[in-house]
């Protein structure tokens, strides 16, 4: 490659795998990443699908502290609705986004610039709210766009590849140079952790890949909020 990729990692769901077994690799390597998380205190994921009982965030004190030291190591927090279900979102999006970042800006201390959509679901009206409540940038999907760097983005409809929908992954296809990807993941270990789960070894294998490429300086990984702002910089 000639100009390095530049490549984002995203979280859903505020899921407990992700902070017992993703983050530790992620630290090892050094990568920063988002984590979109769901604003209440429910203990496992209720989107009113049918699945197991994946354990979540349900903020707790214990919760708050590790999130406010992964903000401190480099990791961005985002907002990620507050009842991540239908017809609420559709109904009040506006409750939603609003709802979702005041109480997270209000644990951690911090401001959310980031908003992932439940669902990939993004409606006019869903979007009209993000923009309202003062994000700077929202996360779509999943259709695996590249975004040249020497180019554009709707900030508030950014798409992404679902990692763990589609089955084995190739690291160097998430890699494109002077161009942006944003990876999606959810449940990290088994079908009781999340959707589309991937094993605990194949994300330590795709991030190793991914370390093995950013120290060869093909790549540079950067948290969401840090990627969209590098494609409104003026060119």
């Amino acid at each position: 490659m000639g100009k390095r990729a530049l490549v984002s990692l995203t979280f859903d769901d505020g899921l407990q795998c992700h902070f017992d077994r993703a983050v530790p690799i992620l630290d090892q390597h050094g990568f920063s990443a988002t984590f979109f998380l769901v604003a209440n205190t429910d203990r496992i994921h209720t989107d009113g699908f049918s699945h197991p009982a994946w354990p979540k965030t349900n903020w707790s004190k214990e919760d708050t502290q590790r999130l406010k030291e992964m903000i401190d190591r480099g990791h961005e927090i985002g907002a990620h609705s507050v009842t991540h279900r239908r017809p609420e979102l559709d109904n009040n999006p506006r409750f939603e986004a609003e709802g979702s970042k005041q109480w997270i800006e209000d644990r951690l201390e911090d401001k959310m610039l980031s908003y992932c959509y439940p669902f990939c679901h993004v409606t006019e009206p869903i979007k009209s709210a993000v923009m309202s409540a003062k994000y700077e940038q929202a996360r779509g999907g999943a259709n695996a766009a590249y975004y040249s760097l020497q180019g554009s983005v709707d900030s508030f409809n950014v798409d992404c590849r679902h990692i763990g929908k589609n089955g084995a992954e190739n690291v160097d296809g998430w890699l494109r140079a002077d161009s942006w990807h944003v990876l999606m993941f959810h449940g990290i270990g088994t079908v009781n952790d999340g959707w589309w789960p991937i094993s605990v070894a194949e994300f330590a294998r795709q991030m190793a890949a991914l370390a093995d490429h950013r120290d060869a300086g093909t790549v540079e990984v950067v948290t969401f909020k840090n990627g969209a702002t590098r494609l409104r910089q003026p060119k």
